[in-house]
């Protein structure tokens, strides 16, 4: 029995080339080859599932995270360095070599779309960080601004997967309950990053920058470091993690038809490698999509605070450069805080959004002080500014929940990563160097957009209820003549498709 089984996942691997209809989701063929009816799981089992899965999955989607946060960052912390006297930059050449990143990103965010779902996903993801881990420790050798944007560029390339990858692995493995809790966990890798950078960074100015006998500036050997670091981690990605649940070592046959069940309350599978273009049209005219890029977009052309440009805003309060490198850690030491709580809480209560509202109010008062103040207070403010990318989380769990169908839940996630790319090549450019020490109007603008993606949010929260209320009020009308598709939740059906669905709110 058991060798059958086996047989049969294997099978399951290639479920969409196996399916007599090629459009439905893998999940399906382990459903019926166990001959599995909704039912309710023993709960005792849905725990010891879960908990092997949080400690085979979260964290190498964690570790890998953390790096590319870092990675991404580590350009302010070489701001501080010594690279812009290494590279001779002048005028607004360190904000173009901040921006170029997210051109890179965006040009190969469309094609993303297609080999997330086209290669098996941990192990293209795997190839990726590989990569990129490369290209940052080449970065080390640069010395002029031609070869620092090219290298940049590339490292934009290389990273475009990561968070599309990463709503994919979440929602293919996580109920929907079990889901903003666990965006909110790796993404909190980023105020994490924002720590241990800082202290790091700090580590090398200390003992590289007063030695006028070093064979590498502060500068190249925070890229070196950080780049062969990040390759190694992407081989052993590339090991570790499985590309989806049917191909899970760690789980044997009974626990991955357990699984296919335990996902079957999100009313959308596990993963489908067939590209819809149906789907992706309805991607493109839901106004979620929409709703979900623009605060995607707007949070992010303040972005430079938290990224390139945090240290040189530090100092332009008030403090030493060096003194920057260590000031800007507790900021992500709020933002750890603020985004482990907040989406716990969320998890709780089940109103991810407004505790997500809730978080925002804080960092609309920050953005107040960081224009109207300066040294402490304005430091004060800039520490709350770190609760914004709660909104990110909320927003990249919202993408893995309330989106259903394989493309075009690619689709969405890629359109919000190309708003963030958008918003990120904005960025830099509202640091103009005549508005040095202390950038006002990007401050302003700063407490306008924070403003305006709150209320976005609302609106977000607004429609969720509304179609909610519409859908439960259609059933009702129907009462007996309300009939429910066997194992609709299987069939690869989009949010607006599967009449069943329902959007957390």
């Amino acid at each position: 029995m058991v060798n059958d089984l086996e047989k049969h996942l294997e099978q399951v691997q290639h479920a969409v080339e196996d399916h007599p209809r090629k459009d439905v989701d893998a999940a399906l063929q382990l459903v019926q080859q166990h001959g599995l009816e909704p039912t309710v799981l023993d709960p005792e089992k849905n725990r010891r599932l879960l908990r092997r899965i949080d400690l085979h999955v979260m964290p190498m989607i964690c570790i890998v995270y953390f790096l590319q946060y870092l990675d991404k960052i580590a350009i302010s912390y070489a701001s501080v360095t010594g690279i812009k006297t290494s590279a001779d930059l002048h005028g607004t050449q360190f904000n173009w070599i901040a921006s170029i990143f997210f051109f890179g990103q965006l040009a190969f965010e469309f094609p993303t779309i297609r080999l997330i779902q086209l290669f098996p996903l941990a192990k293209y993801v795997a190839a990726n960080v590989i990569i990129w881990g490369a290209v940052l420790a080449s970065l080390a050798a640069c010395k002029s601004f031609a070869t620092l944007m090219v290298c940049r560029a590339l490292l934009g390339v290389a990273e475009a997967a990561i968070v599309p990858a990463w709503v994919v692995f979440t929602s293919s493995w996580y109920r929907k309950e079990e889901q903003a809790f666990r965006v909110g966990i790796w993404f909190s890798m980023c105020g994490f990053a924002q720590m241990l950078g800082g202290f790091f960074s700090y580590g090398v100015a200390s003992h590289v920058g007063g030695d006028a006998n070093a064979a590498l500036e502060g500068w190249q050997i925070i890229f070196l470091f950080l780049g062969l670091l990040t390759s190694v981690v992407g081989i052993v990605f590339w090991f570790v993690l499985p590309d989806s649940p049917l191909t899970a070592k760690f789980l044997s046959t009974e626990e991955k038809a357990l699984h296919a069940e335990r996902m079957r309350q999100n009313e959308q599978g596990i993963g489908n490698r067939v590209f819809k273009w149906n789907q992706f049209w309805e991607a493109i005219k839901d106004i979620n999509t929409w709703l979900y890029a623009f605060w995607i977009f707007a949070a992010n052309i303040p972005n430079s605070t938290a990224t390139s440009f945090g240290n040189i805003l530090v100092t332009g309060m008030g403090y030493t450069k060096k003194e920057s490198l260590l000031l800007v850690t507790p900021l992500g030491a709020y933002e750890v805080v603020i985004l482990i709580g907040l989406t716990y809480l969320a998890g709780r209560t089940n109103q991810r959004l407004w505790c997500c509202i809730a978080g925002h109010i804080p960092s609309i008062i920050g953005a107040i002080l960081m224009a109207t103040t300066n040294k402490v207070p304005a430091l004060i403010g800039f520490y709350l500014t770190g609760g914004i990318p709660i909104g990110w989380t909320t927003i990249l769990a919202l993408q893995s929940t309330n989106v259903a169908g394989s493309t075009k839940k690619i689709t969405v996630t890629s359109i919000g990563v190309i708003a963030y790319t958008v918003g990120n090549i904005i960025s830099p450019q509202t640091f103009q160097t005549k508005d040095a020490p202390r950038y006002l109007p990007a401050k302003i603008s700063i407490c306008i957009l924070y403003f305006l993606i709150t209320i976005d949010l609302y609106l977000i929260r607004w429609f969720a209820v509304r179609e909610n209320r519409k859908r439960d009020a259609e059933r009702e009308a129907l009462g007996d003549k309300y009939v429910v598709e066997e194992n609709h939740e299987f069939l690869d059906l989009t949010d607006r498709e599967n009449k069943e669905f329902r959007y957390a709110v």
